[in-house]
C-alpha cells in the first residue's frame, strides 16, 4: 500500500519484526529460568499478591488478572506507585516488575517490599533491579530482551501464569499449554495484519488509516478491559498521539454525558466488543454507538477474534500492537522511541 511505503526508512528499530515475534513468546518455559524450584507447597501462607511496575512492566499484571481473575485462589492487586499499600506485609507475594531494571519508582517499591518483609519475586531483563535479584537470591523470571517494554508484553504474561500456577494459585489448569495454543493460533492470525498482508483487507492498516492524526477514545467492557489498555498506550507510545480508555458499564454513568460538548467532532472514537460480555454489557454496545452516531461520533467497532477468553485478549492486543505501528508509520516517525519519555528520566536525574 502506497501509504505505508516509508517503513522501510521510518521503522529503524524494526518494530513490526517485534510485533511478529510476540507469539512466540508464548512458548517460553519461565520454569528453566527461575532461580529456584517453585512448587505448591511454595506459596503456602501467602494471602494477597501485589505486582509493582509502571507502563509496559505491569501491562502484563493486567492481562493476567483480566484472564484469571475468577480461578485465583488470594487477591491480586497492581501497584503503581513508589510506596506499597498498606496492607504488604510477609504474608504478600510482591513482584516487581520493570523491564529495564532502573525503573525509580520500581526501586523504590523493592526497597518498601523489603522492609515491609514481603515475599519477592524480581521480572525484569536486566539492569539494577537483575543485579539486585542475583544479589539478594530473590527468585527471577528473566525476561528475553526486546527494544521497548511494551513488546514483551506476551512473554511477562507466560511468566506470571508460569508464577502462578506453579506455586498453586489458580488451581487445576493448565496454563502452560492453553498459552502455547493461543501462541500457535496467532502466528497463524497474525499473517492477516502483518507487512505479509499488503492488500486493502488489512484490517490493521484499516484502522490506522482510520484513527491516525487524532486523539482516540477506546472504549471495551470488562472481558477485554486490559487489552482496551494495552491499545491506549500503544497509540501514546507508537503512534505519539494522545489515546484514551474507559470501560463499560461504568462509563454510561458518567463520561458518556460528556460527548455533547466540545461540539467539533475532531476525536476518533474506537469500541473493542467481545461476544463474551454480560449480555447487558452488549446491549449497551449497539445502543451507545446510536446515540453517538446521532451526536456525530461514528466509532469505529472492532469485534475481539476467538472462542476463549485468553484467545479475544491476545488477538486483540496484537491487532492494537500492528494499528498503533502502522498509525506511528502514518505520522511519519519511528514508532519504537519514546523520546518525551526519556527526556523526562534525565531531567528526573
Amino acid at each position: 500500500m502506497k501509504d505505508f511505503d516509508a517503513i522501510p526508512s521510518l521503522d529503524k528499530h524494526k518494530i513490526f519484526d517485534s510485533i511478529d515475534a510476540q507469539p512466540a513468546h508464548l512458548r517460553l518455559n519461565f520454569a528453566d529460568s527461575m532461580t529456584e524450584d517453585v512448587s505448591l507447597g511454595w506459596g503456602e501462607g501467602i494471602e494477597n499478591i501485589l505486582l509493582t511496575g509502571m507502563g509496559g512492566s505491569a501491562l502484563a499484571a493486567d492481562i493476567a488478572r483480566n484472564w484469571l481473575s475468577s480461578r485465583l485462589a488470594v487477591p491480586f492487586d497492581i501497584s503503581r506507585n513508589y510506596d506499597l499499600p498498606n496492607y504488604v506485609g510477609p504474608r504478600t507475594l510482591v513482584i516487581v516488575s520493570s523491564y529495564s531494571g532502573n525503573t525509580e519508582e520500581t526501586l523504590s517499591a523493592l526497597s518498601d517490599a523489603e522492609k515491609r518483609r514481603a515475599r519477592i519475586v524480581v521480572m525484569t531483563a536486566g539492569g539494577q533491579l537483575l543485579d539486585l535479584a542475583r544479589e539478594k537470591g530473590y527468585l527471577t523470571l528473566q525476561l528475553p530482551q526486546v527494544s521497548q517494554p511494551r513488546l514483551s508484553v506476551l512473554a511477562g504474561l507466560k511468566a506470571l501464569a508460569c508464577l502462578l500456577s506453579d506455586a498453586g494459585f489458580i488451581g487445576e489448569m493448565d496454563v502452560r499449554r492453553e498459552l502455547i495454543d493461543v501462541g500457535d493460533w496467532l502466528e497463524v492470525e497474525k499473517s492477516r495484519l502483518n507487512l505479509d498482508n499488503q492488500e486493502i483487507d488489512n484490517p490493521a492498516m484499516q484502522l490506522a488509516r482510520h484513527l491516525h492524526g487524532k486523539p482516540v477514545v477506546v472504549y471495551a467492557g470488562p472481558a477485554l478491559k486490559s487489552a482496551a489498555y494495552k491499545w491506549k498506550i500503544d497509540i501514546n507510545e507508537n503512534a505519539k498521539q494522545l489515546a484514551f480508555c474507559n470501560l463499560y458499564p461504568e462509563l454510561n454513568h458518567n463520561e458518556y454525558q460528556g460527548w455533547l460538548f466540545p461540539q467539533a467532532k475532531d476525536l476518533a472514537t474506537l469500541q473493542i466488543e467481545s461476544s463474551l460480555e454480560h449480555d447487558r454489557v452488549q446491549k449497551r454496545f449497539l445502543i451507545t454507538r446510536e446515540i453517538l452516531k446521532d451526536h456525530g461520533y461514528e466509532p469505529m467497532v472492532v469485534h475481539a477474534e476467538g472462542k476463549t477468553l485468553i484467545q479475544q485478549i491476545l488477538w486483540t492486543v496484537l491487532l492494537g500492537d500492528y494499528v498503533s505501528a502502522y498509525m506511528g508509520i502514518l505520522n511519519g516517525i519511528d514508532p519504537t522511541p519514546v523520546d518525551l519519555v526519556e527526556e523526562l528520566k534525565k531531567k528526573l536525574g
